[in-house]
């Protein structure tokens, strides 16, 4: 799923990518990092699926940066996926880091210290 919007005046090309895997129980990982037995119930039954999202932003200075983030768990439901995505970005805050890291590491007008 593809997607574009603007935000802050900078535009966001966003892409979201179900992750392939054979076996569910690859997504528990170790013992401090294990999924709640509810969210591997929904896992199993192929209500939630992990998925990858790739941001890419970019301003009217050509300055481009791609983000990328991993093992999002989000509904397989695919006409519901769009607002649960777009609830996600909006809790976690997605749009606005991206902004601040931007900030951070933008060429002009260059250190703090200047």
């Amino acid at each position: 799923m593809n997607f574009e919007t603007e935000y802050k005046n900078i535009r966001f090309k966003i892409s979201l990518e179900k992750e392939v895997y054979e076996d569910a129980s690859l997504l528990m990982g170790d013992k401090f990092n294990r999924l709640p037995n509810q969210t591997m119930i929904e896992i199993k039954k192929g209500a939630l699926g992990p998925y990858n999202l790739i941001i890419t932003s970019d301003d009217d200075d050509e300055m481009e940066c791609t983000h990328y983030f991993s093992g999002i768990l989000l509904t397989t439901d695919e006409k519901d996926l769009l607002d649960e995505l777009g609830s996600y970005l909006e809790q976690e805050n997605i749009l606005d880091d991206i902004l601040a890291i931007r900030k951070k590491y933008a060429f002009e007008p260059g250190p703090l210290w200047r």
